[in-house]
């Protein structure tokens, strides 16, 4: 069965997924901290509302909105620019003050509707567990109601991305979580030591339904922010093979 992509907002990613993300789908973006890992959801909403007129909602519970937008400047994002035209909503949910209940997946709802909201980032899946606290230590019910959620997400025909942290970023000791199965799609984050310094590196550990590459790639952050190089090989990998024996 055919089935639409949608461009994710970073340069290059899109190349190693084959075209783009799925549309209505739901993906885990997912790493060590210091990464990409907000940067690539906030691009995923700036440049969906931007480039391909896809409006947007991105909700942190971590960072503040001043920061955002400072940060969004610095890497080329003028935030302020679609938040005034209505393009993009940042929705701040501080973990300190942050409620569960109906009452919160209701609003949102009621917004992505009433703005023609096609995505929405979070950052971080840590909002989950504010949501629904009254599941906390029934996994199996509060995997049930994470679920739910997204089936909403699909339902409003909104392209889901959620950002979490992760201790173990080594691709060959990867420990996978209950949480990482609810998810289509994995797009993991990671460094790898090249001398006195660490290389960001990306890899797409899963894509349900989707052709997709396994191969590592280097990540860059700069002034336009971040980039995957999907043409290159990390010079760390590259070393480590050389160092091998292997020709």
């Amino acid at each position: 069965m055919a089935f639409e992509l949608i461009k994710t907002g970073t340069p290059g990613l899109d190349q190693v997924l084959k075209g783009g993300l799925r549309k209505n789908s739901c993906i885990l973006v997912t790493g060590a901290p210091g990464t990409g890992k907000t940067l690539m959801a906030l691009q995923f909403i700036y440049y969906g509302a931007k480039d391909y007129n896809e409006n947007g909602i991105f909700i942190t519970t971590e960072e503040s909105l001043e920061v955002l937008h400072q940060s969004g400047k610095n890497l080329g994002m003028d935030i302020q620019s679609m938040v005034s035209k209505g393009k993009i909503f940042i929705v701040q949910k501080p973990i300190a003050t942050l409620k569960g209940g109906l009452s919160s997946i209701k609003g949102l709802m009621e917004s992505i509707k009433e703005y023609n909201i096609k995505r929405v980032a979070l950052d971080s899946l840590i909002f989950f567990e504010y949501l629904y606290p009254r599941f906390d230590g029934n996994k199996m019910e509060f995997r049930r109601q994470v679920l739910i959620f997204m089936q909403q997400m699909r339902k409003a025909g909104v392209t889901f991305l959620v950002v979490s942290e992760r201790s173990i970023t080594d691709f060959d000791r990867l420990e996978y979580d209950m949480m990482d199965f609810v998810f289509e799609g994995i797009i993991m984050l990671s460094r790898i030591r090249k001398g006195s310094y660490f290389e960001r590196v990306v890899t797409v550990a899963k894509m349900r339904g989707q052709d997709h590459s396994l191969d590592v790639y280097p990540l860059t952050i700069g002034h336009d922010g971040l980039k995957v190089l999907f043409d290159q090989t990390p010079f760390s990998l590259v070393e480590k093979e050389e160092g091998s024996g292997f020709k």
